[in-house]
């Protein structure tokens, strides 16, 4: 039953011989039902399409939601159930709520995410602008990254074998971990499951659309020890098509809902892996340790945070306007990865000077994020570094306080300075060293969230100015030279400051 109450309100108002002209304003009243094949459905969730009114049916199935809008359809879904749905001037009301599969289908054939004028659906058809955010993702180049085929496969930036770091020649038996978050749509019968470089068709898309629309749960397996897709359930259709997802009152017909798409279960498979006995991937374990874990925000929360430039997920293709506040971003950076660093990296310089010298106070901490800075892969770092000169703009000698270490790269070894990392040593000392040929034991000093990192140094009377950097590098210096990788350092924060200025915190 749907019942609609119509209100005209007429406002007139003089001035002078002008007026302005009545206006209406409908609300309406809203009840229907939501059934299924045995019967009414309680407990169902129900919205009004792309609005915030909603609802829950009674025992009974019926719902009402009272003063909303004129909009197009209704939705109801409920755990276990495809999205429902109906136009809401029907008559009567009634939503049906079809069951999704009982089980998951292996031999299902992954969707491609691009355009591709011979398949029957691709992702990009109707979801063009989130297929571009995703394409400038790492999701996108999980598989195909150079940095990580170079290290994976020990080939230099322009393709030469044999150079550098190398998986595949060093520790053969494990790219099939490598596989698992890299590249989880591949078959287990497919070559590629070895070696990455056998990768064809969708699943060399690595993190792909379709992939990720299809992850129901997190498996059976301890996060940190099973990794990526073996600890991933999915739900793969048999026949036609399911998409699962965090938008409650989708219209297509094989759209489900899943709050597991709001929860940072979703991403741990991936972002928390002890491999080779090496704590390699720690994001998810450092989220849970920090002050976001305490206040209940969870990794989409800042990483799929709406831009707020989408307003439709698929404008002309069935899409309907919505809240911009509502569509997450599939970049998982708004703007750009050294944007975000530079955001959350807060920095303070204090100079006191005496009569036995200049002591510099440097301060680093982080306001946003919910992990360690830098996190993801474990090679990634900071560095600080302070310079310092006398009036005649001669460097002055350091009296006390730390050096930087030679994985800091040959430049800067040995000068004033802290290294923000968690670095790798091989069993016979040498650092920095791969994961896969690393000691377990690692000295982890990398910027944890909520907590300040203070470092002093001593300078002689002499000094007069004092120059403090910080710098985000991606990989080591010395690996990324031996590769031949164009990377530049990232400068995340810089300051001078005279030993008689007031403390420095741009």
């Amino acid at each position: 039953m749907r019942t609609l109450f119509l209100a005209l309100v007429v406002c007139v108002v003089a001035a002078g011989c002008g007026r302005r002209a009545a206006t209406t304003v409908a609300v309406a009243e809203l009840s229907g039902r939501v059934m299924d094949a045995d019967g009414p459905v309680g407990a169902a969730n129900v919205r009004l399409q792309a609005t915030p009114h909603h609802t829950t049916t009674g025992a009974d199935g019926y719902f009402h939601i009272p003063n909303v809008s004129d909009a197009t359809y209704v939705t109801a879904w409920k755990e276990g159930t495809f999205i429902g749905f109906s136009r809401s001037d029907a008559s009567p009301l009634r939503i049906l709520l079809k069951p999704l599969p009982a089980k998951d289908d292996p031999s299902y054939k992954w969707i491609g995410p691009g355009p591709d004028d011979k398949a029957d659906q691709n992702c990009s058809r109707c979801h063009a602008e989130i297929y571009k955010e995703w394409s400038a993702s790492a999701h996108s180049r999980s598989a195909t990254g150079r940095h990580f085929r170079n290290l994976y496969d020990g080939t230099s930036w322009t393709g030469k074998a044999g150079v550098g770091w190398s998986l595949l020649d060093e520790h053969p038996t494990g790219a099939g971990v490598c596989t698992s978050c890299h590249a989880p749509a591949v078959a287990d019968d497919d070559p590629a499951q070895f070696d990455l470089r056998e990768l064809r068709g969708t699943a060399a898309q690595g993190v792909h659309c379709d992939y990720c629309h299809k992850i129901n749960g997190v498996g059976d397996g301890k996060i940190g020890l099973t990794h990526g897709r073996f600890n991933l359930r999915l739900l793969r259709p048999a026949e036609g098509q399911i998409f699962l997802g965090p938008l409650d009152d989708a219209t297509r017909g094989d759209d489900a809902f899943s709050s597991f798409y709001h929860d940072s279960k979703y991403c741990a498979s991936c972002h928390e892996g002890v491999v080779f006995g090496v704590h390699v991937y720690s994001t998810y374990s450092e989220w849970k340790e920090s002050p976001a874990y305490k206040e209940g925000r969870q990794c989409q929360d800042c990483h799929m945070a709406p831009t707020g430039r989408m307003t439709n997920i698929a404008p002309g293709n069935g899409g309907v306007e919505r809240e911009a506040r509502t569509l997450g971003n599939h970049l998982l950076f708004d703007g750009d990865q050294d944007a975000m660093l530079r955001r959350c990296l807060q920095a303070s310089v204090e100079c006191q000077r005496s009569e036995d010298g200049v002591r510099a106070t440097v301060r680093l901490w982080t306001e946003g994020a919910g992990h360690r800075v830098p996190t993801g892969f474990i090679d990634k770092h900071l560095i600080l570094i302070v310079e310092s000169e006398d009036a005649a703009g001669k460097s002055v000698a350091l009296l006390s306080g730390p050096r930087l270490p030679s994985a800091a790269g040959k430049e800067l070894e040995g000068r004033p300075g802290k290294l923000y990392a968690k670095l790798l040593r091989d069993f016979d000392g040498h650092s920095p060293a791969p994961f896969w040929n690393a000691d377990p034991d690692a000295v982890d000093t990398r910027l944890a969230p909520g907590r300040n990192d203070e470092t002093v140094f001593d300078f002689p009377p002499e000094l007069m100015k004092v120059r403090v950097r910080v710098l985000y590098r991606r990989f080591w210096q010395e690996v990324g030279r031996s590769k031949g990788w164009p990377d530049a350092d990232v400068s995340v924060w810089e300051c001078t400051i005279q030993p008689a200025d007031a403390p420095h915190s741009p």
